[in-house]
């Protein structure tokens, strides 16, 4: 069983678990996601099934959210599963000064990952510093954070569209824009609602599935984003045998290919001078 399936993340569980969920429901033997959601979160996660747990790397992985902050406490954690470690006043004219700040948080910009996160220091995970008390200071990342709607502002709370790049943290984009407006404050509701062009309006959670295989998306089809050559019957034999083929397709030089027979995505590729050399083999 080899594709993508929209799997619709309930709060709770962890996106480890919900996924061996779906492994131990289904009898999957390799499984994979394109990107995890805090325990806190809800809305899509693609859920990589057999061979498509090789294509992690060539996905669309392009996120949208919806996120609500609170403004006025901050918390360990950055959300609101953490520890109210700070409290500050909130401005009377909170939706103004929101909207003045939003362009500084959009385009490339350098963030800071919340301090309880899985990103490695030493070998260790962040949180698991964090958790032992030891003092963590994550590095600054580059990320890329294409819009930001303000959708609504109530009160001491504010509701945010967000479309970014892959590695971007709410919870820090909610900590920093909370210090922004002169105060504090975390994200308190997170839900995303797209991976590339796949959407969590058409996402099931584990309950509603009953027959997995009717809800599997291809893995040529999840491929949308890279060019495709479609090779010939000689040619997938000579890809099966490691051996590079002829760019007589005319792709350029470093662009990545996907080789296709039959309708299955054979190998990834890449252009190298005249020939398609090989990066992974994918169904063959």
């Amino acid at each position: 069983m080899d594709g993508i399936l929209l799997l619709y993340k309930e709060k709770g569980p962890t996106s480890f678990k919900a996924i061996e969920q779906v492994k131990k429901q289904f009898k999957i033997n390799k499984i994979g996601h394109t990107g995890t959601l805090d325990p806190m979160a809800e809305g899509l996660l693609v859920v990589l099934l057999g061979s498509a747990t090789k294509i992690a790397d060539y996905v669309d992985d392009t996120k949208e959210y919806e996120m609500q902050i609170q403004f006025g406490a901050a918390t360990d954690t950055d959300d609101a599963m953490g520890k109210e470690i700070n409290t500050l006043p909130v401005p009377a004219d909170l939706a103004d000064k929101i909207n003045a700040k939003i362009a500084d948080f959009t385009g490339k910009i350098m963030q800071i990952p919340p301090a309880y996160s899985a990103i490695k220091k030493d070998g260790k995970k962040l949180y698991e510093l964090a958790r032992a008390g030891k003092e963590v200071k994550p590095e600054p990342r580059a990320v890329d954070i294409f819009s930001i709607e303000v959708l609504e502002v109530i009160d001491t709370t504010a509701r945010l569209r967000v479309a970014c790049s892959s590695g971007t943290y709410m919870r820090s984009l909610a900590r920093d824009l909370a210090e922004a407006v002169n105060t504090c404050g975390h994200l308190s509701y997170l839900k995303r609602t797209r991976i590339g062009k796949f959407s969590s309006d058409n996402a099931l959670t584990l309950s509603a599935i009953e027959d997995l295989q009717k809800h599997i998306i291809s893995i040529n089809d999840t491929l949308y984003n890279v060019k495709e050559a479609q090779i010939s019957a000689p040619e997938q034999l000579m890809l099966k045998n490691g051996i590079a083929l002829k760019n007589r397709f005319g792709f350029k030089p470093g662009e990545v290919i996907k080789a296709v027979f039959d309708g299955k995505v054979l190998a990834m590729c890449t252009v190298e001078g005249s020939v398609l050399k090989i990066n992974r083999g994918i169904e063959i």
